[in-house]
């Protein structure tokens, strides 16, 4: 894995805390100036908490926030599962804050626990910051800047990779913002400019792969109408009406995990009609029989079968994002969209294995909840100001 650094991290004040973390990238300057934000004195590295309910029982995820040498995707030690759907507008954020507002979300192995040791004293410390979203996560963020934490946690991540779990977008802009700040000036080998803002935490930690979540899709565009996608569909997919279920989730929910033999399902939900319809896989067809080009080993995952057969056979011409948010998507039907697709969450096994592969996902295949605070712990971005 590339060199973790500590950082001279940016910090909202505790006093204004909340408005910072609704719109992290704002105003930046100004708050810089007026003391809303405050950047530490000293480097530093970052334990983050969050603390949340998962199965009926109160979690802690616990990551590092810490700087990461940036690195391209064809080095293979910092790997990428999925194909950025964002990078404009988060190269856009970071050219005018100068600075790296939103964590990337990656995982290493750490089976050991040797991360979460050097850490243990200090999680007894009052934290530097603490916050509840409205979601109802507790975020906790202390502070670290003892050698004693510093020095051994560079020699653990030293033989280790890194799997970018959420932030594909984030980290290509990283890269390419670093490729503009070089075209400039040569780069020192330990300035900030050749370094990422990266919030990690342990795949082996069940908190970590119990926690992937659906990113479903919202269908716009004039020409979605319900006979005709399900007609253009019905070659390659077994359809069931789901009766009566177009606004019920937990209806909706239990059809996708009814699914036969494993196979790649999804449901879909068009503006105006009761009923919602179950699309699977039929067992016989194979994706690059059917001429889509993909890898053998990825041509039965819920997000390449949506995307890359159903999408362009039956939805073409039409608008597609996503939310993780399946209320929020059903009610963009009832708000003007066409239609929802609603999706299965991604296992963690499977986006590693893909990563392995050296394949892509299709952009907005994957989410993780409770999602990244933004703003809690940003980083300037100076060519001239070294990490190490």
């Amino acid at each position: 894995m590339p060199q973790i650094a500590g950082l001279r991290g940016v910090l909202p004040d505790p006093s204004k805390l909340a408005e910072v973390l609704a719109a992290p990238s704002d105003a930046f300057a100004e708050r810089l100036a007026s003391g809303a934000l405050n950047r530490d004195p000293g480097r530093a590295v970052y334990r983050y908490h969050q603390v949340f309910e998962l199965g009926g029982r109160t979690v802690t995820r616990k990551a590092l926030i810490a700087a990461v040498r940036l690195m391209p995707w064809s080095e293979r030690q910092i790997r990428a599962h999925e194909e950025s759907g964002g990078r404009d507008a988060a190269l856009a954020t970071i050219r005018a804050t100068g600075a790296h507002t939103v964590p990337v979300f990656a995982g290493f192995r750490d089976a050991a626990g040797e991360v979460d040791r050097q850490f243990r004293k200090l999680e007894g410390d009052r934290p530097t910051l603490q916050h509840t979203t409205a979601d109802g996560t507790i975020h906790r963020v202390f502070r670290a800047q003892s050698a004693e934490i510093l020095g051994p946690l560079r020699k653990v991540f030293a033989p280790k990779k890194l799997h970018v779990l959420d932030g594909h977008d984030r980290y290509e802009a990283m890269l390419a913002y670093q490729e503009e700040l070089g075209a400039k000036q040569a780069l020192p080998l330990y300035s900030s400019a050749n370094h990422g803002l990266a919030c990690m935490v342990n795949l082996d930690d069940p908190t970590v792969y119990q926690t992937t979540t659906a990113r479903h899709r919202i269908v716009r565009g004039p020409a979605v109408k319900s006979a005709a996608v399900l007609a253009a569909a019905k070659p390659w997919f077994i359809i069931d009406k789901l009766a009566g279920a177009a606004k019920d989730q937990v209806a909706l929910r239990a059809a996708l995990a009814d699914s036969v033999a494993h196979q790649p399902a999804f449901v879909i939900v068009f503006a105006g009609e009761p009923d919602a319809y179950k699309l699977t896989l039929s067992p016989d067809v194979s994706l690059i029989d059917v001429g889509v080009k993909v890898h053998r080993a990825l041509q039965k995952l819920d997000p390449v079968v949506e995307a890359l057969l159903f999408r362009p056979r039956a939805l073409a011409g039409a608008t597609v994002t996503t939310d993780t948010d399946l209320p929020r998507v059903l009610a963009a039907v009832q708000g003007g969209a066409a239609a929802a697709i609603v999706m299965r969450p991604m296992q963690l096994d499977q986006l590693i294995h893909v990563d392995e592969l050296g394949e892509l996902l299709p952009a907005g295949s994957t989410a993780f909840f409770p999602p990244v605070a933004a703003g809690l712990v940003m980083s300037m971005v100076d060519p001239d100001e070294d990490l190490v």
